[in-house]
Order: structure tokens, then C-alpha cells, then sequence
């Protein structure tokens, strides 16, 4: 069983959701887990795809984790929470500090986080930069989750990114509740430094790792690196089926 646990289906994409359940199934990945950011993609969006994914597509749900952000109203974010994991059977929980404008340590989530953890789904997390001009890096810091993983310590708090350089497999051997998830950095460094991935999935325990790519239609090459890393990284069959899929479906409750 291998899941990609960090894929995403775009707003221009939504109809185009056999195009790439067929592209995972060529790239050799059994089901993708597909992370929305509210306000800009719909949970029912996200619904809808798992529906039409046809056992390949795993839905995230996302809400703004404050109810007023910049001034805006918001939707209450526990009552869609809510829905979107008892209605609409959304698996998790996407939230990313630097487009929605918070820092991962602010005290501010922990409603919406430890709801995540009442209804049973983890949360995963944008950390480190990103690509546009919106937010403040320093408000997607790894190590911020330090503070959010004692403030929250009944929800799993997944690092989406995580720094294979940095704090990230500190914080997965020092808190119970916080996973690494491998996405970009892993395939940018890994191949860059020779055994690097071995270390850092032996340090934080390879029950701590999920493997992801941050693939979407057009970014097969995001699946190719990372597979490339992980192959060449000498870990044992034991340790490559918890990370390619083991640890998503005990986390995920799948069966």
C-alpha cells in the first residue's frame, strides 16, 4: 500500500479527477490524500472528489482556524469542522499559517485543534516558506509546533514539508503526537546529501514518517524525486511500508 499523503486538486482541476486518479495509479501510489485551503477550495469540493475518486482520493477538510480574520467574517470553523468530518466523512484536517495569517504557536488554534483531536482526524500543517508573497515565513517555523504539540497533546499534528535539516525529527522523537510528513524538502536534500533519509526516519522512528510529494496534475516529477530518495535510502522493507502507507492508515483509520 503506498498513499501520498500531501496531493492536491486545484480549483480549475475539480472535473478533471479520473485525469488524476490515473496519474497516481501510473506513478505507482494506491490513493492521495488531497489538503484544500479554505477559504479557497470548498470541503464539499473536497467531498465530492473522494466520492468520484472512486477509493483513490482521500479527503482533507480545511477551515480559517479563527472565526474573523482581517476583519472578515468567518463561518464558525468548529461548526465546519464538524460537518465536514460527521457529514460530509472528511479523514482530516489542512490548516496553513502563512495564507491564512496565523503562526502555528498561537494559542488561538487551540479550539480548533483540539476539536480535530476530539473527533478523531489529525491535523497537518504547512511549515516552512512557500513559493508566493502571502505571509510571514516565520509564522510556518517547524518549531513553532513545540508549543502547539503541548498546548494540543490529544491531536496528532502532522509537519507538512518537515525540514529533514532542521528541529523536525527532534519534535517527532519528542512529542507522541507529531509526524513528519515528507513532502519537497525530503527529495530537495535527500539527493543532495547520501543518507540523510536513512538518519532522519531512524532518529524520529519510522512509525513518525508519512510519505508525501505535494503532487498535482502536471508535478509528476515531485512523485519521481521522492520515490528516488526513499529507494536509494537502504531502510529496511519494514521500515519503507510504514512510511509509504502503514502509518497513513493506522492514523487515518482506513482499512
Amino acid at each position: 500500500m503506498k498513499i501520498d499523503f500531501h496531493t492536491h486538486v486545484w480549483n480549475t482541476q475539480l472535473d478533471q479527477v479520473d485525469e488524476f486518479t490515473g496519474r497516481l495509479t501510473e506513478l505507482g501510489i494506491d490513493a492521495g490524500v488531497v489538503l484544500p485551503i479554505a477559504p479557497y477550495m470548498t470541503n464539499e469540493a473536497v467531498a465530492d472528489l473522494v466520492t468520484k475518486g472512486a477509493g483513490k482520493v482521500i479527503g482533507f477538510a480545511s477551515v480559517v482556524p479563527f472565526a474573523e480574520t482581517t476583519g472578515i467574517p468567518r463561518e464558525d470553523p468548529l461548526a465546519t469542522l464538524d460537518h465536514a468530518v460527521n457529514t460530509l466523512g472528511l479523514r482530516g484536517l489542512k490548516l496553513h499559517p502563512l495564507i491564512q495569517g496565523f503562526a502555528l504557536n498561537d494559542p488561538g488554534l487551540v479550539p480548533v485543534v483540539s476539536a480535530a483531536g476530539d473527533l478523531g482526524i489529525p491535523v497537518l500543517f504547512h511549515t516552512g516558506p512557500a513559493n508566493g508573497r502571502a505571509g510571514r515565513i516565520e509564522n510556518g517555523r517547524i518549531t513553532l509546533l513545540d508549543d502547539l504539540a503541548i498546548m494540543c497533546p490529544n491531536t496528532v499534528l502532522i509537519a507538512g514539508h518537515a525540514d529533514p535539516l532542521g528541529d523536525a525529527p527532534y519534535l517527532a522523537r519528542k512529542h507522541k503526537n507529531v509526524y513528519l510528513e515528507t513532502s519537497i524538502s525530503w527529495s530537495r536534500w535527500g539527493k543532495l546529501i547520501p543518507g540523510l533519509v536513512r538518519q532522519v526516519v531512524e532518529e524520529s522512528g519510522p512509525d513518525k514518517i508519512l510519505y508525501g510529494t505535494d503532487f498535482s496534475l502536471g508535478r509528476d516529477q515531485r512523485v519521481v524525486d521522492t520515490d528516488a530518495v526513499f529507494e536509494s535510502s537502504g531502510l529496511s522493507s519494514d521500515a519503507l511500508a510504514l512510511v509509504y502507507g502503514g502509518n497513513a492508515v493506522r492514523l487515518l483509520n482506513l482499512s
